[in-house]
């Protein structure tokens, strides 16, 4: 929508849960989850990045008609009868995946002016974590650079089967450091270099 609320248009349908978004180089970015009835270890949670070209038209990203796993789309068994059934070889590909149930939430991009090599032209994201602990995913933040895969950057929020922390978004304070938020201890961390 222009800034004045005129002109809204929906420019992605199929996306379950995208509830981190930002804008990185001109380009959206969602994090979005899967849905909970395919099992412990599907469907893969996602990113999916909406270039000029995906805003520049309604495209749908699969929710509930098709699922990622291990990468690649396959078609909800649950869904297969449904009149409104989407093609799921036209699903645009996710920009990066996650482990099932890891539940990614916030999510910030730190450009070129970070000065730590580490943050630098790289996103973090919040994984809130599995509401099933025992699949020991997520409750962490993932670091993801352009061309590489997501790997941790901040762990320790769940140990041994107890939970101490559940990311929930990280907010830029300037090129080297963020706040962290965390719902489950109800604290807000700052992260900077020493």
């Amino acid at each position: 929508m222009d800034p004045d609320g005129q002109h809204q248009r929906i420019v992605a349908k199929g996306l379950r849960n995208a509830v981190g978004l930002r804008v990185a180089n001109g380009i959206l970015y969602a994090t979005n989850m899967g849905a909970d009835h395919l099992g412990d270890n599907a469907p893969d949670d996602t990113m999916f990045a909406f270039d000029s070209k995906a805003l520049s038209d309604t495209r749908n990203y699969g929710w509930p008609y098709c699922y990622f796993r291990g990468g690649k789309i396959f078609s909800d068994p649950q869904f297969q009868s449904s009149a409104n059934k989407v093609d799921c070889g036209k699903v645009p590909a996710p920009f990066t995946t996650f482990a099932a149930h890891s539940s990614p939430l916030g999510l910030e991009y730190f450009d070129s002016m970070a000065q730590l090599p580490s943050l630098k032209n790289a996103f973090l994201i919040a994984l809130h974590g599995a509401s099933r602990k025992r699949l020991k995913r997520g409750y962490s933040v993932m670091r993801l650079a352009t061309g590489s895969r997501a790997q941790d950057f901040i762990t320790g929020f769940l140990q041994e089967g107890v939970v101490y922390g559940r990311p929930c978004d990280v907010f830029r304070m300037d090129p080297d450091s963020f706040l962290l938020t965390d719902d489950y201890s109800g604290v807000i961390y700052y992260v900077h270099p020493k």
